[in-house]
């Protein structure tokens, strides 16, 4: 029974790839790969399981190489930006992108003036993840839309891919998440951003301080 049921959640999904495409001025391959898949459900509705079974991979195969399918007609193609910042970067990761400690954090060690920048490069990391989520939050609450809410019911339960739980993930906290907690988290991340200014400021004052230097050589 659950077999079946993915099967038909799956050529729902073709339905929604072919009314996509549809909609498209298609080439000739993509026409030609409409009416096969068109025909290939046609079939698939007479009830033969040998034709269920062809349509349902042939669907999963189109799904698999959706990124190859024309401009205006990919599934979450407006979110393809943020896909591919994610590639490089992870907000969410708990390990630091530029820094990882290299010494022993004794209680009883005096940190000298390297050391203690060192320590501002740390939790200026973990700032900086912080803004990161939020521009991530923020670009993907902008582009959601009716129809990527259709996209995410069409391939609900049938397919699987870091890209859908991302935007699921943030669309269903958006919905889920309880004021008292959505606050808490708003309040930590105001005060990580409150240090990061603070973070900032030694930062741009040796920075002004080496610029008066040279300056001050060239007679500037």
């Amino acid at each position: 029974m659950e077999n079946l049921e993915i099967q038909e959640k799956v050529i729902n999904l073709g339905k929604k790839l072919l009314s996509n495409l549809k909609d498209n001025n298609a080439d000739e391959i993509t026409a030609w790969m409409v009416n096969y898949i068109a025909e290939l459900m046609i079939k698939a509705e007479s009830g033969n399981e040998a034709d269920k079974t062809n349509c349902f991979n042939t669907i999963l195969k189109l799904w698999e190489n959706r990124k190859l399918l024309p401009d205006g007609t990919r599934p979450f193609e407006s979110f393809e930006p943020i896909f591919q910042a994610l590639e490089s970067l992870n907000p969410e990761s708990v390990i630091p992108r530029y820094f990882k400690n290299l010494y022993d954090d004794e209680s009883d060690k005096k940190l000298d003036e390297s050391v203690g920048w060192l320590e501002l490069i740390k939790n200026l990391d973990s700032a900086t993840r912080t803004l990161i989520t939020f521009m991530f939050e923020r670009a993907i609450e902008d582009i959601t839309n009716e129809e990527t809410k259709e996209w995410l019911e069409a391939v609900s339960g049938t397919v699987k891919s870091i890209e859908l739980e991302i935007i699921f993930s943030h669309i269903h906290s958006k919905e889920t998440n309880e004021k008292k907690e959505r606050m808490q988290k708003l309040e930590n991340r105001i005060n990580q951003l409150k240090f990061f200014e603070e973070l900032c400021l030694p930062v741009r004052e040796k920075l002004d301080e080496e610029l008066k230097i040279l300056k001050k050589s060239y007679d500037i």
